[in-house]
């Protein structure tokens, strides 16, 4: 008899583990794949800002002759190129004093009269200068005063002979990682989260982040929210692996992967 009920209870056992098991594997191959379409996201984007900056007109612009406004007008030109290609918020290229040479928006070419004269305390500037040649710098997102909206920026040192003369910048905004992200999420029992190093939830497949400016709100907190306990006590951040953790009295599980500055995470619940 006690070997009967030992043999009935190891097949129960046996019997709950199957679908843990069924689940870890699936979220764990879901969390590899969304962290590799935001992998070639950003590998996408600068590729074709390393490629932008290899263009001749750069070395003409700080060289020692040539028609600076002329030059000027064939950097804007190249930015508006660029834009059309690769959905850029906003481009621009700035000079080692942190003057604004060129700034596009959109479609649109930004008079000179508005350039900015002091862009050295932007978040970029200094790593991105620290970055050797055709490196990139991802700059942690931050709500664009051009684009009026969250982004992703990405800036490359321009050289000129040996010289960093200046750095070319461009932003992408932050709906583009997020509907890549919630993509075929919808109508199941998991959800896909991204969270920046702070612990803020960037994209929520259930219910996306606003990334347009509201008002005068500026800080992060002011859009996007914190990490809720439960997940925050399991996931660990900047790192991968996977944690079981019970959401709103129902067992789950979630498996996590470091790209950049953000955290995917999938969480799925259990049957």
């Amino acid at each position: 008899m006690q070997k009967m009920m030992r043999a009935v209870l190891a097949l129960a056992l046996a019997a709950l583990a199957v679908p843990a098991q069924a689940g870890e594997a699936e979220v764990k191959a879901l969390v590899a794949k969304k962290a590799a379409i935001l992998t070639n996201l950003h590998q996408k984007a600068e590729k074709a800002l390393v490629n932008s900056a290899q263009d001749k007109i750069f070395g003409e612009y700080f060289g020692p002759s040539g028609d600076k406004k002329a030059l000027k007008r064939r950097i804007d030109q190249l930015s508006l190129n660029v834009q059309a290609n690769f959905q850029v918020e906003e481009m621009c290229l700035i000079n080692e004093k942190g003057e604004e040479i060129s700034r596009i928006v959109g479609k649109e070419v930004a008079p000179d009269a508005e350039l900015a004269t002091d862009e050295s305390n932007s978040s970029f500037f200094k790593a991105a200068f620290a970055k050797e040649a055709k490196q990139v710098f991802v700059a942690p997102i931050y709500l664009s005063a051009d684009a009026n909206k969250w982004v992703v920026a990405y800036t490359t040192p321009i050289l000129a002979g040996s010289n960093k003369a200046a750095i070319l910048h461009y932003e992408h905004g932050l709906g583009v990682y997020q509907q890549n992200l919630d993509k075929d999420t919808k109508g199941s029992d998991l959800f896909v989260l991204a969270v920046d190093r702070q612990g803020y939830v960037v994209s929520d497949s259930r219910k996306r982040p606003g990334v347009d400016k509201q008002g005068e709100k500026k800080e992060l907190a002011d859009y996007f929210a914190k990490l809720p306990a439960a997940l925050a006590g399991a996931v660990k951040l900047g790192s991968e692996g996977t944690a079981a953790l019970s959401l709103d009295g129902a067992p789950h599980i979630a498996a996590f992967k470091p790209v950049q500055d953000w955290t995917i995470v999938v969480v799925e619940k259990q049957k």
